[in-house]
């Protein structure tokens, strides 16, 4: 009996190669995008809940205090603000704490610190904020200021407020982040007024002259 031994050619070998080399990259870049993808989708869900978690900090911080180191500069976009709360009477304490942005471009981060100043703040609550102005102070019995002097003028960018009504101040927080630049989607906005609990409701001594 004649036994024949076949075999594959190299030729075969490497057309074998060639095509399982195209399938298996194929595999591989698909693989590595839904990783990324879902690295990207946590990263983006965990920067929302840093702001989410710093709104609510700032929420319970706000409602206990009484105001801000300066309450004469309101209805003006801030980078940073200093609260001053009912332990040290309503001016600057022990208690003193300090909120402000840290950053250039596009991308900027939310800092707090015990002080009377963000000289020296470590603690960053939330990042990538799109933005650095995000503390506006809306003093008792608020609106719209006429003389352009004061800085706050009466432009459309500024907060209308209602005149008259004797409400206490407040503090509006606009935090907008973006974790990945533009290509990556929409920003996410949380937008609060949070009022000063321990406030005055008229203006006067340690408010704004409205």
């Amino acid at each position: 009996m004649i036994v024949k031994e076949g075999g594959y050619t190299t030729i075969e070998l490497l057309i074998v190669m060639a095509i399982l080399s195209t399938v298996l990259g194929a595999i591989v870049t698909v693989f590595t995008a839904g990783i990324n993808a879902d690295a990207n989708q946590t990263q983006r869900f965990q920067s929302q809940e840093d702001v989410r978690l710093a709104m609510d900090t700032l929420r319970r911080q706000i409602h206990g205090a009484c105001t801000i180191s300066s309450p004469s500069t309101y209805n003006t976009p801030m980078s940073s603000v200093t609260i001053y709360v009912g332990a040290d009477g309503c001016v600057s304490g022990s208690n003193t704490v300090t909120w402000c942005t840290v950053g250039s471009g596009t991308r900027y981060g939310l800092y707090r610190i015990v002080s009377t100043s963000c000289t020296g703040a470590t603690q960053k609550v939330a990042d990538y904020l799109t933005s650095p102005n995000v503390f506006t102070y809306l003093p008792p019995n608020s609106h719209l200021v006429t003389s352009t002097s004061l800085g706050q003028g009466t432009s459309s960018t500024y907060i209308a407020t209602i005149d008259g009504s004797s409400v206490l101040p407040r503090l509006h927080v606009d935090l907008s982040v973006l974790r990945g630049g533009s290509a990556r989607g929409h920003a996410y906005h949380l937008v609060g007024d949070i009022t000063f609990r321990n406030g005055l409701r008229l203006c006067g001594s340690g408010a704004a002259t409205c």
